[in-house]
């Protein structure tokens, strides 16, 4: 996905780094997709699909494909450079950001039976609310909104015997309290979905959370290090390059295990 935060900036923006960033997005989907098309089975053909933060693009081409011809999708991001190569025969591609555009932009209130984003809500800081608001308003009487997002503060060294893992906990612990007080992402996002869903009188509310582990060098451990070099330019004059070099030091290390965090999955549906 990529996203806007409203006041600190998004952290991963691609200026000056697309290529990287492309692999990340790209890595990003060969782990978390087939989570993401399990959590999707409730679309139907015909259906009006919304991806908000859509990213590399694939999970729209799963809804276009699901949809079929009777169907369309919009694939949106704030920056649709990495969704150029994107062929949606019943959809199309939108530069929209879900906080400040209007919804007109994307078909208006009511017009969509669901909306998904992946990895959007811990970027939005203090505006999730907000966020989610707009999304229910887009969707029809009935529609389905789908949302999926991680806590941070909970990964964690899973070999309690690794000589790094006392210092990589340290870090990870350190880099959550860094989180809280920039606001650069929520690192406890993904727990509060669904009481934001029912605050927006959202109904039928459902939940999923699942946890990973892999070996450093593993395709997890690669992106979280991806994910962390693509960041670092964010915490400058935050004392970051101590547990940086340690972070990814572990994460490229094949005998360090990672414990992820938690991968949350959200389903509400509107009143009919």
């Amino acid at each position: 996905m990529t996203a806007t935060t409203g006041k600190t900036g998004y952290v991963l923006a691609a200026g000056g780094r697309e290529a990287h960033e492309i692999a990340r997005l790209e890595l990003l989907q060969q782990i978390f997709d087939p989570i993401t098309e399990r959590r999707l089975d409730l679309v139907e053909p015909g259906w009006r699909c919304l991806e908000v933060g859509a990213g590399r693009g694939s999970i729209a081409q799963l809804l276009s494909e699901r949809v079929g011809p009777h169907g369309e999708v919009i694939a949106a991001d704030i920056d649709v450079g990495p969704l150029a190569h994107l062929d949606l025969p019943n959809g199309r591609v939108a530069r929209f950001n879900i906080l400040t555009d209007p919804l007109d932009a994307i078909g208006g209130a009511g017009s969509f039976d669901l909306i998904h984003c992946r990895f959007l809500l811990q970027h939005l800081s203090e505006r999730q609310d907000e966020g989610i608001a707009r999304m229910v308003e887009l969707l029809m009487p009935g529609g389905w909104l789908v949302t999926e997002d991680t806590d941070t503060d909970n990964m964690a060294a899973a070999d309690p015997a690794h000589p790094l893992t006392e210092a990589y906990n340290q870090a990870m612990a350190g880099g959550v309290t860094m989180l809280h007080q920039t606001k650069a992402i929520d690192p406890v996002c993904g727990r509060g979905m669904l009481p934001r869903f029912n605050r927006a009188g959202l109904l039928e509310l459902r939940h999923e959370g699942i946890t990973m582990l892999d070996q450093g060098g593993g395709p997890l451990c690669t992106w979280y290090a991806m994910s962390t070099e693509g960041s670092t330019s964010s915490y400058e004059g935050r004392n970051r390059d101590q547990p940086v070099s340690l972070t990814l030091k572990a994460l490229n290390n094949p005998d360090f295990w990672l414990m992820s965090g938690v991968y949350h999955c959200a389903w509400g549906r509107k009143a009919g």
